[in-house]
């Protein structure tokens, strides 16, 4: 790669070195192997290669297996329930109407989309499901970078979750650039309101970082932007190692945790269905269907008026950390979200 110089193609190998980065780790992490589907897009040309995980999708296998009936808690053989890691790189000439209009490109313009999306969702409601993205657009002389990385925690543990946030700030430090829009604290608060059920008036998780549409028409800009969205992708080892490490898959749970799981899942499942631009996009671009629904969970549970009893676990994850502008990188203990979730009240 040269400074003055960087081609989608560049950045279509840098986004395979991602892929490859990340399905190797959750494999040694793991111990599981995924599923690989590669595919051809129908409209134009190139396609993409999606890395699949399932597990077993059995209720008795979430209820039975490894369960200690001393205590009604369960142990899973495998970590990840769903997973998938997928990338892509497709050429084509028609763009969807909406996509026209949104960006202000002629209809008969050529573009270029490529990058690596990924969710992972554990069995376990003591490792925390994680989505990130990151992509490139270019359309003629038109061009951006766009992605994200958020956490979505069950039962949150306040020293993980500050951490995970310094983890990301350091990545902005190191790579980024204030003049180029690319700071923990800009992309934080998009990432807060991006990641918003306003119907449910909370927040899918505990944030991370949201960019999108970022580009310049200087082309060193555009190499540092690249290098930024690239350390960041490769930076999503650091930032889920802590969670998925081997400590962590060794805990047991109770079947009471593993149903508020589910319950949980379903906000997920919400935004992505009624929110999610990424699958907007896909689906109105006729995108790859299978790709494109990977994101959501293999069993979620909607549960009619439900709310969790007080002063629990449970009821501590709405109460305190699915909240706006916590400024997670500057706090110490957990007591100080009490605080914040007053004054948000």
């Amino acid at each position: 790669m040269t400074l003055n110089n960087i081609t989608s193609e560049e950045i279509k190998q840098g986004f395979i070195k991602v892929q490859d980065a990340i399905c190797n780790f959750l494999i040694q992490e793991t111990d599981q192997k995924y599923l690989q589907d590669t595919w051809d897009y129908h409209k134009g040309t190139g396609g993409g290669i999606t890395r699949v995980w399932e597990g077993e999708n059995d209720e008795d296998y979430y209820l039975n297996v490894n369960n200690n009936n001393n205590n009604n808690t369960t142990t899973r053989p495998h970590i990840l329930e769903k997973g998938g890691v997928n990338f892509s790189y497709i050429q084509g000439s028609n763009l969807p109407s909406a996509a026209v209009t949104q960006f202000k490109i002629a209809p008969d313009s050529s573009f270029i989309a490529t990058g690596v999306s990924l969710v992972i969702h554990p069995y376990s409601p003591l490792i925390p499901t994680i989505h990130m993205n990151v992509r490139y657009f270019e359309a003629g002389d038109v061009y951006w970078f766009g992605g994200g990385v958020d956490l979505t925690p069950v039962y949150p543990q306040f020293d993980q979750v500050v951490q995970f946030h310094k983890t990301l700030k350091n990545i902005c430090d190191k790579y980024g650039n204030e003049s180029l829009k690319l700071t923990y604290d800009l992309g934080k608060k998009e990432c807060d309101q991006y990641f918003y059920l306003s119907h449910r008036k909370e927040t899918r998780g505990v944030g991370g970082l949201f960019f999108d549409h970022l580009k310049s028409q200087n082309p060193e800009d555009k190499a540092k932007i690249w290098e930024f969205v690239y350390q960041l992708g490769m930076g999503f080892i650091d930032l889920y190692r802590p969670f998925i490490c081997r400590q962590n898959q060794s805990f047991s749970y109770s079947k009471a945790q593993r149903e508020f799981q589910l319950y949980r899942r379903s906000r997920y499942v919400e935004f992505n269905l009624l929110f999610d631009r990424g699958t907007k996009f896909g689906i109105v671009s006729e995108g790859r269907t299978e790709s494109i629904l990977m994101s959501l969970p293999a069993v979620a549970k909607w549960k009619y008026n439900y709310s969790p009893p007080p002063n629990t676990a449970e009821s501590k994850l709405t109460d305190l950390y699915l909240l706006q502008g916590i400024d997670w990188v500057n706090l110490t203990n957990e007591t100080q979200l009490i605080g914040i979730a007053g004054k948000q009240d």
